[in-house]
């Protein structure tokens, strides 16, 4: 019996010393950043903005440091188009219903505006999702 529960107690606290040491490693790769140089801050985020360019997205307010871009997706008229013949077949008032929905909000529809900047460190906040 006792031999079980030394097994246990040993799982767990390697357990907890394997938290603990992954804990100080990621306190230590913090305080180890460096602050990069303007030029090169200007460099990372000319970069940065570059290939969000190649990817659709346009510059609305460019600075230094930040940058605000935006960028308006595509009608999906295929799937659209398939809902409403479906509609039409079904129940036609509905059909009308939803071809004047979707006419307003493409009619009024806004392109998706994100802010971005660079910190003395190099890093691009917020976090790019499709980068990582």
């Amino acid at each position: 019996m006792n031999r079980i529960v030394n097994s246990i107690k040993n799982f767990f606290s390697s357990f907890i010393g394997n938290v603990s040491g992954a804990r100080a490693q990621k306190e230590a790769s913090e305080i180890q950043k460096v602050e990069v140089s303007s030029e090169r801050r200007k460099q990372i985020f000319r970069s940065f903005l570059t290939s969000r360019v190649a990817e659709g997205w346009a510059i609305e307010i460019e600075n230094e440091y930040d940058a605000v871009l935006s960028k308006k997706y595509g009608f999906k008229w295929f799937g659209k188009l398939i809902i409403f013949l479906i509609l039409l077949f079904l129940f036609a008032p509905l059909a009308l219903f939803y071809l004047i929905i979707i006419i307003v909000r493409g009619v009024t529809a806004k392109p998706s505006r994100t802010h971005f900047s660079i910190d003395e460190f190099g890093d691009i906040y917020p976090p790019y999702w499709r980068d990582f």
